[in-house]
């Protein structure tokens, strides 16, 4: 147990780092870095070692095998960066930083590990297939996945969260109902850095940083994916518009990893893409200037993350395939019938006031127009992250409520009551659109103990901004 709990985040850091070889002008960028920029690299680099971890996993199948090889390429990127460091690179974090990482790692161990797993999702669906992994050392589970008797827990659920937790309990050696948990802290301690990152010199901020913390804390220690799910998906919608604006290298990084995660914790990742895709699609049409192929090709490198990043995604698809797996709501065409049913039945009102009014998105909403009222009485006007992070949070939530309008189970009794943590995303979404008109500006989170004195050439200050 002690080996599991010290080596997960040294592991992980050390297969996050070969996001140096795959990205190599991050390296030039850093010491242009001011600390909210390094914090959000550490957590990029942390959220890298987790997908690439899952790709290994996915690719060999066998937890054991693909455990010893990623420690091979732990130390092998471990080693990239110290002798990186070596021939100047400048640290990732200010040394006063470290004493809070510490405390921050804790802190979220505290969190996820504070009550077992006594959850019908938590331990019949999530954990239940980290245990049929952990016991096989198999993602593929010795071939139980098709099996009718294991239907009721949704064998086509990702497997991002059941891979990490069947990799812990590997290392310490058994099962319980404790110790796979830790699986939730290698996801919250990247998402809380990047919230930390995005604080900037105004500490009142706080508010808009706890707020997606508060409003997800019985679900990030549940069990449930629905938490995590929320942060990544509102700190995605964050950097991505982030990016469409200032157009930074490491927003996008961001952004692309983050997908990566999104798309491996619930099957709602792909609906969460296909709204991303198409915001940014149409972003690219309207802002033709900022998406011109000398400005694109600067991110070339990306590309390649990209395909990392998402390659989770089709290597779960692969194994769905093999073992014949179908989400049980059963998504086509075949739901265009029951959807005109239900508009004619009175079941959309009913939807709508379950989601808006009883689950509080009014609240939410309510925050974001209030936040407008007052960025335009001061006499500022939205920026394009406001306006990217509203339309990513609207299109969501009727995404949502389309699915509602045509799952063939029962809607009140059934599917609506999961309405409290399927309406996480769209709060942080919205809670992301409202602080975005509150930190508009490049002043920066002021480090515990960092000499600024170390960028002393005023041309790579500005290489952060021009990307």
């Amino acid at each position: 147990m002690l080996a599991a709990v010290s080596l997960m985040f040294p592991y992980l850091f050390g297969l996050g780092c070969l996001l140096f070889p795959v990205c190599r002008g991050i390296k030039s960028e850093i010491l242009a870095y001011n600390d909210s920029d390094r914090l959000q690299l550490l957590g990029n680099i942390l959220v890298f070692g987790i997908v690439l971890n899952q790709i290994l996993v996915l690719s060999i199948a066998n937890i054991r095998m693909s455990l010893m090889f990623g420690c091979v390429l732990s130390f092998v990127g471990f080693m990239h960066f110290v002798v990186s460091r070596a021939k100047g690179l400048p640290p990732i974090i200010a040394p006063g930083w470290f004493a809070i990482l510490a405390a921050l790692c804790t802190a979220c161990l505290f969190i996820v590990l504070i009550e077992p797993l006594n959850c019908w999702d938590a331990r019949s669906v999530w954990f239940f297939h980290a245990k049929m992994i952990f016991y096989q050392e198999s993602v593929y589970a010795g071939g139980n996945w098709s099996l009718p008797s294991i239907v009721f827990s949704h064998p086509d659920y990702p497997g991002l969260i059941p891979v990490l937790a069947a990799q812990i309990a590997l290392v310490a050696g058994y099962w319980n109902e404790y110790l796979p948990k830790m699986s939730l802290a290698a996801l919250l301690v990247p998402a809380i850095l990047c919230l930390i990152s995005v604080l900037r010199e105004k500490w009142w901020h706080l508010v808009f940083i706890a707020a997606p913390l508060v409003c997800t804390w019985e679900w990030l220690k549940n069990g449930y994916m629905d938490g995590y799910f929320a942060l990544y998906a509102g700190l995605a919608t964050f950097f991505w518009g982030r990016w469409l604006d200032k157009k930074n290298r490491l927003d996008l990084i961001s952004g692309i990893l983050f997908i990566g995660v999104i798309l491996q914790l619930k099957n709602e990742g792909t609906l969460y893409c296909l709204i991303l895709a198409v915001l940014i699609a149409f972003s690219a049409l309207i802002k033709k200037d900022g998406f011109r192929a000398a400005n694109l090709i600067r991110h070339y490198e990306c590309l390649l993350l990209f395909s990392l990043s998402v390659s989770g995604f089709f290597l779960w698809a692969r194994i769905k395939l093999r073992f014949g797996l179908q989400n049980d709501l059963h998504v086509g065409l075949n739901w265009l019938d029951k959807i005109s049913v239900r508009l004619t039945d009175g079941s959309l009102p009913i939807i709508l006031k379950q989601l808006y009014v009883t689950y509080n998105i009014n609240l939410s909403l309510g925050i974001l127009l209030l936040s407008l009222v007052f960025t335009l009485r001061a006499g500022r006007r939205p920026g394009i992250v406001t306006l990217f992070c509203s339309l990513a949070g609207m299109s969501y939530f009727c995404g949502l409520v389309v699915i509602y309008l045509g799952t063939p189970y029962d809607l009140i009794g059934f599917q609506l009551p999961s309405g409290n943590r399927t309406m996480l995303p769209v709060h942080i979404i919205f809670l992301a659109a409202s602080y975005s008109l509150f930190c508009r500006d490049d002043k920066n989170l002021e480090p515990p103990s960092w000499h600024h004195s170390e960028v002393s050439d005023p041309c790579q200050l500005s290489q952060r901004d021009n990307g």
